[in-house]
């Protein structure tokens, strides 16, 4: 038996009501092109629900020959859940997941920037053509270009991407509402390996330059330092890159461990530590810590947990971290700004700016790295 598979989420974020309508419309229309499978449509809501869609088709002996999601996207492609508590595949739990695709099958994924980085991932994981949209997308009563759906559920309903406000101001904005702005053409991904080396190792220089003295991240260094305890603490630095947090904390805890996975950072680390005797650093491959149980009292990651396989690597981090030990992660989220914020806003922008003219050199730094290609 074969099918396409089209799965939707309702709840997370806006517009989950409408996400049933473009899932049915897509349906309807292959069924109109003369589809002779079974077309199964389904919310999901978990990343259960995702598994127990795809393993009733396994069960039953059956091929998916279209894999559609329909919803909204993040970092790592489709998410579920709610905004209060979001799910998301990691990279590792894709790799890991048996879909039973038929021979010449294909993925689309109609969610915001999906062609960024997920279908191309997804295509070279699962051996088949991926399509996704490179712009944020939107609700639209046509295909072609954009026409205002509203809040309706009536009558035939897409996902599309299309260029608006978000990625291209106000101008773009203006054109999409007078009915001027067509749609982005889904783009289509081979599956083939990625373009070079995907690893840190070609700016392990570039990366160890910025980063010489970690206490220039201010914030970041204060409220690590008021959440670290106290005592001479065995700690474990996930994504440690050149070793720098754990340089200056050494005179504070009783051993550091590094890890990462790029060989070439993980070696500037061990050069630039190298006479301090109570750090050691390794490289890991996959969501694995090569660490025995009850190792740690302390896990850090600072400005990298955003990059790992959250599912298997928070439960290695269980494993390893003893009984009334810390996690202490620093990240970065985005989140619009409300309005009673803007003068908080001000001052940090006013902040950010005094600091970058004080640590010109930094900055400096910082900017040459994040404006490499690699």
């Amino acid at each position: 038996m074969h099918s396409i598979l089209i799965l939707y989420t309702t709840k997370y974020r806006l517009g989950g009501h409408q996400f049933p309508v473009v899932s049915e419309t897509l349906a309807a229309e292959k069924r109109s092109a003369g589809y002779g499978g079974e077309i199964v449509t389904r919310a999901v809501e978990s990343k259960h629900d995702v598994l127990r869609a795809i393993d009733e088709i396994r069960q039953a002996g059956g091929q998916i020959d279209e894999f559609h999601f329909v919803g909204h996207s993040g970092m790592y492609g489709p998410m579920f859940g709610t905004v209060a508590f979001p799910e998301q595949f990691s990279p590792y739990e894709w790799e890991q997941m048996d879909i039973p695709f038929a021979d010449n099958a294909i993925a689309a994924f109609h969610c915001c920037r999906s062609a960024r980085w997920f279908a191309p991932f997804f295509a070279r994981t699962f051996n088949v053509a991926a399509y996704g949209f490179f712009w944020y997308t939107t609700f639209s009563r046509s295909k072609q270009k954009f026409v205002s759906a509203g809040d309706g559920t009536n009558g035939k309903l897409y996902t599309i991407g299309c260029k608006g406000r978000k990625s291209h101001g106000y101008l773009a904005a203006a054109k999409k509402r007078l009915g001027f702005m067509p749609a982005e053409a889904m783009k289509r991904f081979e599956p083939r390996p990625p373009d070079g080396d995907t690893s840190y190792d070609h700016v392990a220089e570039l990366y160890d330059a910025a980063f010489q003295d970690i206490r220039v991240r201010k914030d970041e260094w204060r409220w690590l330092n008021e959440h670290l305890p106290p005592g001479n603490l065995e700690l474990l630095d996930i994504g440690c890159g050149n070793g720098a947090l754990l340089n200056a904390l050494a005179e504070r805890i009783g051993s550091g461990v590094g890890v990462d996975e790029s060989s070439a950072i993980v070696e500037r680390a061990r050069l630039k530590n190298s006479e301090i005797s109570n750090l050691k650093f390794e490289i890991i491959r996959g969501p694995v810590l090569p660490f025995p149980d009850n190792s740690f009292d302390v896990v850090t990651s600072l400005m990298s947990f955003r990059y790992l396989d959250w599912d298997p690597l928070l439960a290695e981090i269980k494993r390893v971290t003893r009984p009334g030990g810390k996690l202490l992660i620093i990240d970065m989220v985005t989140v619009p700004v409300a309005f009673g914020e803007y003068p908080r806003l001000f001052k940090d922008k006013l902040r950010t700016r005094l600091e970058q003219k004080k640590n010109a050199r930094f900055d400096a730094a910082l900017q040459k790295l994040v404006s490499h290609p690699d």
